[in-house]
């Protein structure tokens, strides 16, 4: 009955080995042979059964997303193909391999050794991968090829006259692709419309873009997400943090850069930048990440970017995550709000959770990819969660915290591997193996300390810097103002690395109610002009409340606290708090909110993400507000529904929903027609309010005594509130 759906895919292996090309042309391509390349025909693959299963599967985050299925065949280069000697002694050989419909195909090879002066290519008329050549070859003898679309490929090995009868190729296993990879179904366009392109956001976010990994596992025929990161000492050593869940294998692809080109339009993206193979250093299920260590490391053509972490267990005040969800190109998702300390579905320390995403959101093939703090440094890595673009449901990610070293064993820990010198070293900026461009550039990165909703009369905003140059930045000018009312300046002055990241807390400012904007943006660092403007300014807007009068929400959550949530609407009928979000918690949990509020009425709406309320067989839930003065002023124990509603009225001077001595309604129940009595002598207002707390009726009463006619609304439940001697009334009418 709860929604209990997990998460996301795949990835890699235990020891394997690059799939780099080192370009060049298959001889067939510019030579004629005497014979064709025989072909080997697989069975053919029923998809109708295949498809069935996935539409089951691809529900549910946690089971990798899969785009092709495994044939068994052992072909070599004795059994299979055809040999051809050329004039001057050196050899060809070629196969050609087929699958009926298939719309893709990648091979497996359980051995791999070429001799030097030796290539070997896999090639159709679509794309040629190769050359593959003696600096392919790895210690376990495996390799891989990332997929080439059709439903045939040739494979051609040219051996040198002087290394004849050296070269060991044979194939294990060809991955059918029965879902498109490339472009269609799955793949390209293919995840919600709700996800934002990764290209789209990078004026602030260009670096860690370039960490995001596609990876292939089980078998190379399904996907998940990762993230290249650096080490302590910054040394170049190609570790990519991906998901425990998704699984390790010996010869899976790492894929680079499969992004769109553009913003706008939305392209593919290319799939030739890819490294087969690498070593599992280390991975634990708890905070279920895995840590493994390229074959590779990936060349310069390929721009990679090594990103920075954190291992300090302080919740970020806002997140984001880069992935390739159901195998398309890559996105990007935010998260606004802080994070919360959660478990996997349950109590727990070993996960963050993302209550739910302001943009984007995640889906299966988003396993293992990186979670970002407010300062561009990992945190966590994707285990699984309930999130989709038709929901504001959850996302748990495993901690990078507590991957770090809470298992002594150096096979279940970050730490070991990531500073291997044991410096004690808690957070890493990136690392940019390529050089950086510009000299001079420093970030606006973020503004915090300022909430969507300020309760009080001041803010004192955070300002975080970050330098993307390749000098040191050691001084930068600051400019801020609050709804354009003056630009104030602050010099900063310090000595931040490249990619260093420094905050500033500037004056404190003091704000009416109402809504507001505060803009910051920086100029001249190191005394010169900044060489990427774009990134040097950020806007956040806001609503304060300045005079707040309090109300206090009791809420005990079931079993499934995550999906509870509340709002409050205002006498308009739009929303004015939300709730922060709660854990998934076995038991349920015992919360306190403050809410701050007004002189008005409003309406408490009790949300329940599933449809099911708190009850029953899932723990007991409960809820009571309680005014200013201790009165209680709504309440339940029973929620069975996607939603409940409550209208209440809050004052400072008092509020007392139901008291006869002085207010009285009459006849409650009523056809429309009601009388409203007082005990003072002196004029009232009086409104009517519907269960979403929108105004639908206000006029002037008479003394001590009035009429009014709601027969003309609808049946229901209403709320009638005065405003008499400085003091606001209300209570509950019903009109049948």
């Amino acid at each position: 009955m709860k929604n209990t759906l997990l998460l996301i895919t795949f990835l890699f292996s235990l020891n394997c080995f690059s799939q780099i090309s080192h370009g060049g042309t298959p001889l067939s391509k510019t030579k004629t042979f005497t014979t064709s390349p025989p072909q080997h025909i697989l069975s053919t693959v029923n998809t109708a059964s295949l498809i069935a299963e996935d539409n089951i599967t691809d529900q549910h985050k946690d089971i990798p997303w899969r785009f092709g299925v495994e044939q068994n065949v052992q072909l070599n280069l004795n059994n299979s193909g055809v040999w051809e000697t050329l004039n001057n002694g050196d050899r060809v050989w070629r196969l050609e391999i087929k699958s009926p419909n298939a719309l893709s195909l990648n091979l497996n090879f359980n051995a791999f050794n070429l001799p030097k002066g030796a290539s070997f290519f896999v090639f159709n008329k679509n794309q040629t991968l190769g050359a593959f050549t003696s600096e392919n070859n790895k210690a376990n003898n495996l390799f891989s090829t990332s997929p080439l679309k059709g439903e045939s490929v040739i494979l051609e090995y040219y051996e040198p006259a002087n290394v004849v009868g050296q070269g060991i190729i044979q194939i294990n296993s060809v991955v059918h692709g029965y879902r498109d990879f490339f472009k269609q179904l799955k793949a390209f366009g293919s995840s919600g419309s709700c996800n934002v392109n990764a290209i789209c956001d990078s004026t602030f976010w260009e670096h860690e873009i370039r960490s995001a990994v596609m990876l292939l596992t089980s078998g190379n025929t399904r996907f998940c997400s990762g993230a290249l990161i650096t080490n302590v000492p910054q040394d170049g050593t190609p570790f990519v943090l991906t998901a425990d869940h998704c699984g390790a294998q010996a010869n899976n692809i790492f894929m680079f850069n499969y992004q769109s080109p553009t913003c706008n339009p939305v392209l593919d993206g290319p799939i030739t930048q890819t490294i087969s193979g690498c070593t599992v250093r280390a991975s634990d299920s708890p905070s279920d990440f895995a840590l493994v260590e390229l074959s590779s490391v990936p060349p310069a053509s390929y721009n990679v970017f090594y990103a920075g972490w954190s291992n300090v267990n302080t919740p970020p005040t806002s997140a984001t995550g880069i992935h390739f969800p159901s195998g398309d190109i890559k996105k990007i998702s935010h998260d606004t709000d802080p994070l919360i300390e959660s478990g996997y579905y349950s109590a727990g320390i070993d996960h963050w959770e993302v209550l739910d995403w302001n943009s984007g959101t995640t889906e299966g093939g988003s396993s293992g990819s990186p979670l970002y703090d407010q300062n561009h440094r990992v945190v966590g890595q994707l285990h699984g969660g309930d999130a989709a673009c038709n929901n504001d449901d959850f996302d748990f990610y495993g901690k990078f915290s507590y991957s770090w070293a809470t298992d002594s064993d150096t096979t279940k820990q970050l730490k070991h591997w990531l500073d291997p010198n044991n410096t004690g070293t808690n957070i890493m900026d990136g690392y940019d193996p390529n050089g950086i461009a510009l000299t001079n550039d420093a970030v606006l990165l973020n503004i915090s300390n300022i909430t969507a909703f300020v309760c009080g009369d001041s803010i004192t905003p955070k300002i975080t810097i970050r330098n993307h140059g390749s000098a040191n930045l050691t001084s930068l000018n600051i400019h801020y103002e609050l709804d354009a009312l003056g630009v104030n300046q602050f010099n900063w002055n310090g000595n931040l690395p490249s990619f260093g990241v420094d905050s500033i807390i500037l004056p404190t400012m003091y704000i009416p109610s109402g809504n507001h904007s505060f803009r910051a943006f920086c100029t001249n660092p190191n005394s010169t002009t900044d060489q990427n403007p774009l990134n040097d300014s950020t806007q956040v807007n806001f609503t304060s409340n300045a005079n707040p009068t309090f109300a206090t929400l009791h809420l005990n959550t079931d079993n499934f606290g995550g999906e509870t949530s509340w709002e409050i609407r205002d006498a308009n009928g739009a929303t004015y708090l939300t709730s922060p979000g709660y854990a998934s918690v076995n038991g349920g949990e015992q919360l306190t909110e403050s809410l701050c509020l007004y002189d008005s009425c409003f309406t408490l709406v009790l949300k329940d993400s599933y449809g099911d309320g708190f009850c029953c067989a899932f723990g007991s839930g409960s809820m009571y507000l309680v005014n200013n003065f201790g009165d209680t002023i709504a309440q339940t124990t029973t929620f069975n529904s996607d939603s409940i509603s409550f209208p209440f009225c809050i004052s400072t001077t008092g509020i007392n929903e139901l008291s006869p001595k002085d207010f009285n309604i009459f006849p409650n129940p009523s056809k429309g027609v009601i009388t409203i009595n007082t005990s003072s002598n002196n004029l009232f207002d009086v409104q009517v309010y519907n269960v979403l707390g929108k105004l639908i009726y206000n006029k002037n009463g008479n003394n001590k005594s009035t009429t009014i006619d709601l027969s003309s609304i609808n049946k229901g439940i209403y709320i009638v509130s005065i405003l008499i001697d400085n003091k606001r009334i209300s209570k509950r009418i019903i009109i049948n």
